[in-house]
């Protein structure tokens, strides 16, 4: 069940709750990977693979670990059920409707057009975040990735089983940003005339018209409130408090 944020920054064990959901999992840019426990579980895990960490992962903790508490032990029950359970009961996925299907093909060539494009240069990837090669690299696939997640999450939704903004909103939402994002790389790319206008423009096309249909599918998704993204003002007074500790 994926989490979605009722407009409070919660903080557990030092982590924000939540937080990697809706980001653009672009580690390198962000401020708070310090406060992401899926980025310390992967630097957990690459450190482990290295035989230089592999002592400091392995060594004890400083304190005993706490007991879990009778509501995390009581999730963990229910999900060890569902996973050995048989999934028979459960209804079969919808398939999103079709005057939708046109979306996700749209994202998907834009996704192959970008892609090929960035096959022809030297290299992308090794670009800092502050370059647009490196965001129209980070967000060509994310784009496609998350359309693809809002629009099966909106076919299958069933509200009357959550209690909170849905998930589809978030998803859509991480994908307008990267469109924006996106956008304005292109536009600084044939600034620099590292491409020319000509060869952006079908690609710019493709972004223009994503947004405008996810605008439209999605009219919320631009209020759906990201964990600690979309709250500094709850971030920093929950580490004000934090450091008052």
């Amino acid at each position: 069940m994926p989490f979605a944020p009722r407009g409070r920054v919660e903080l557990r064990n030092g982590f924000i709750v939540g937080i990697f959901n809706y980001c653009d999992r672009w580690c390198e840019a962000c401020p708070f990977t310090a406060r992401c426990r899926l980025f310390a579980d992967m630097a957990e895990i690459e450190a482990s693979l290295d035989p230089g960490l592999k002592a400091l992962v392995e060594a004890p903790p400083l304190e005993p670990t706490p007991p879990p508490p009778p509501w995390l032990e009581e999730l963990l029950q229910e999900m060890d059920k569902a996973i050995h359970e048989p999934a028979n009961n459960q209804p079969p996925e919808r398939p999103i409707p079709p005057e939708h299907a046109g979306i996700e093909r749209r994202a998907r060539g834009y996704c192959k057009r970008a892609y090929r494009w960035l096959t022809a240069l030297e290299s992308a990837a090794s670009c800092g975040p502050a370059d647009p090669r490196a965001v129209i690299s980070r967000f060509h696939t994310l784009i496609a990735a998350k359309i693809h997640r809002a629009l099966h999450g909106l076919a299958n939704d069933a509200p009357e089983d959550r209690d909170w903004p849905p998930d589809y909103d978030g998803s859509a939402k991480v994908a307008l940003l990267g469109i924006e994002r996106s956008h304005a790389a292109w536009l600084e790319l044939v600034q620099q005339g590292v491409t020319s206008d000509a060869h952006a423009a079908p690609l710019i096309a493709d972004l223009v018209w994503l947004g405008e249909a996810l605008e439209l599918v999605f009219p919320n998704a631009r209020a759906f409130v990201r964990p600690a993204f979309d709250e500094p003002d709850e971030v920093s007074r929950l580490l004000a408090r934090e450091r008052r500790r």
